[in-house]
């Protein structure tokens, strides 16, 4: 890191022009605590001949500043106070977004954070991993069930927790096993440090693979960044059909805090937003559901499930939309940017310029420069549509690339009387674990029939799904939001079920796109390795162990992969 001074003069850059130097002044607190200042500071500037100052609105909201018998001021307030609602009103939201917020939010259920809090691009989260935090099960999220029902409830949650404990111990000694393999100086050393570096590195990796049988009541805890637009949304929207009640509580607290710090977030006395909230039954899916008891009675909808999966084929994400021309579409894009010719640039030279690391070193910058370079954003006129069927673990994975969107299931709706799970790699290894992981799977499955019959909610039901649950879906992104998803998960770091969707995906890409696919198969380290930045892989001391980008061979990634 450069020392302060080398830093101050990094920054020293002279204004090359006659002009005037533009000015930069950074709005600091006022994002957070006054969002209605500044929402109304942002509506003045895009009229005023100079940036309205946040300072001023709070002054001007400020009735002890009133001289007596000015009339202006007040009058002036009003029309402040009118404004906010009335650029609601108009959908001038982008005024709206400037304010942003950042939550901490403590005892969320996997299920709430999945169906609401993850299930759209506008936000920004960070969360406790389940692959490196031990799940203690001490306090799990607990409907307000009656005794006999309760006791099914919280006997199907120690059955995940004793199944999750179990799983840890029985997967152990296979994955100490390939460790060895990969790191064998680490496992046979005799320093104490190195051997709890092993045992601690071992322990992850087992709790990686058992958490998919831990239920969507387990919580979380997460710093939740989303701006003010998106605040609103949530607070209008927390009844989804399928969203828990703890989100709309949850987000009621949220709005709570942000009216502690500037009361007239939801517009000033007299001037209220016009919200409406939406209740469940009015929702598009409750409708489209009208017969919802019907839909969840778990017999009418299997020849959904034949249908979709029969579709899939072998594939648990299959490629069912793209353009043919992708590659000339590209290629033509790219020869526009810089103002050429097909006789100057052939379209594998265009795709190469921007696709090959070898050519373009974006490539190995460790930020993803793509957005912003106009040679890059070329790749957004190719686009994918992708029919998938996941697990619910590696979707709460797959939300985090918001770049590429789903339409999500009414979980409620998806509901069968009969496990549905994914079986993962790791498991399917050691027989005694796979007879563990399908008698819990069974009991959580049991207790949710058991529940639905007697009548409970079926929201609350959904709390015991484990994670391993299949969710089916439909998702499209274009090449700029795909690829740096796929580089990143086709990583033998990531985890392994979604490093064999991207291999999936991007293999297909390959048979269709060839001239794009030769560069879309690659993991971070042969992206660096190829752009010739040091060192090749990113991870330091997650290093995986094995060298990829010596001998790289796209058809042997999974069979090198050995954790």
């Amino acid at each position: 890191m450069a020392a302060p001074a080398d830093r101050q003069q990094a920054f020293e850059t002279p204004f090359p022009f006659r002009s005037t130097p533009p000015t930069v002044r950074l709005i600091g607190q006022e994002s957070a605590h006054d969002p209605f200042a500044l929402t109304v500071a942002a509506a003045w500037t895009c009229y005023g001949a100079r940036p309205a100052r946040v300072e001023n609105v709070l002054k001007l909201m400020d009735p002890s500043l009133d001289e007596p018998g000015d009339e202006v001021r007040p009058a002036r307030r009003e029309r402040a106070q009118r404004l906010y609602p009335d650029l609601f009103a108009a959908g001038h939201h982008t005024t709206f977004q400037h304010a942003n917020f950042v939550f901490v939010l403590d005892g969320v259920s996997r299920l709430a954070i999945w169906s609401f809090f993850h299930s759209h691009p506008h936000y920004n989260s960070e969360q406790v991993s389940q692959r490196y935090r031990e799940v203690s099960g001490k306090t799990m999220v607990t409907p307000d069930l009656p005794e006999p029902l309760l006791e099914i409830y919280t006997a199907a949650i120690e059955r995940a927790l004793e199944g999750y404990r179990r799983l840890v111990d029985l997967l152990t000694p296979d994955l100490t096993a390939r460790y060895a393999r990969v790191f064998p100086a680490r496992a046979k050393a005799r320093d104490p440090e190195m051997a709890e570096r092993v045992h601690r590195d071992v322990q992850r990796k087992a709790q990686e693979v058992a958490r998919y049988v831990l239920p969507l009541a387990t919580p979380a805890h997460l710093y939740h960044t989303v701006n003010g637009l998106t605040l609103l949304r949530y607070y209008v929207l927390a009844n989804q059909l399928d969203v828990p009640g703890e989100v709309r509580y949850i987000v009621n607290r949220m709005v709570e805090e942000v009216l502690k710090v500037d009361p007239n977030f939801l517009g000033a006395p007299g001037h209220p937003l016009d919200l409406r909230l939406i209740a469940t039954e009015d929702t598009p899916e409750y409708q489209a559901l009208a017969n919802l008891r019907a839909n969840l009675d778990q017999t009418g909808n299997e020849e959904f499930f034949r249908e979709f999966d029969a579709e899939l084929g072998n594939y648990h994400s299959k490629l069912v939309a793209y353009n043919p021309n992708a590659e000339r579409l590209l290629a033509n894009a790219v020869r526009t940017v810089l103002g050429r010719s097909r006789d100057e640039l052939s379209d594998a030279e265009a795709i190469a310029l921007v696709l090959d690391p070898a050519r373009n070193h974006y490539h190995g910058h460790s930020l993803f420069l793509a957005m912003h370079s106009k040679l890059m954003q070329t790749m957004n006129h190719v686009p994918f549509t992708f029919q998938k069927r996941i697990s619910g673990a590696e979707e709460a994975q797959n939300q985090r690339h918001r770049g590429t969107l789903s339409s999500s299931p009414v979980l409620s709706a998806h509901l069968r009387q009969e496990p549905d799970v994914i079986v993962p790699y790791d498991v399917a290894r050691v027989p005694e674990a796979l007879e563990e992981y399908h008698a819990t799977v069974r009991a959580l499955w049991d207790a949710k029939n058991r529940l639905l019959d007697a009548g409970v909610p079926v929201e609350q039901v959904l709390y015991l799904l484990p994670n391993s649950h299949h969710v089916r879906f439909y998702e499209t992104g274009t090449l700029l939001t795909y690829f740096w998803k796929w580089v990143k998960r086709l990583c033998y770091d990531a985890q392994r079920e979604i490093f064999e969707t991207a291999r999936q995906e991007t293999e297909q890409v390959k048979q269709v796109l060839p001239e794009i696919g030769r560069y879309v198969a690659r993991p971070p380290c042969m992206l660096r390795h190829e752009a010739g930045t040091r060192p090749f892989c990113p991870e330091g001391e997650r290093y995986c162990g094995i060298p990829v980008w010596r001998n790289y061979d796209f058809a042997r990634i999974a069979e090198r992969r050995v954790l």
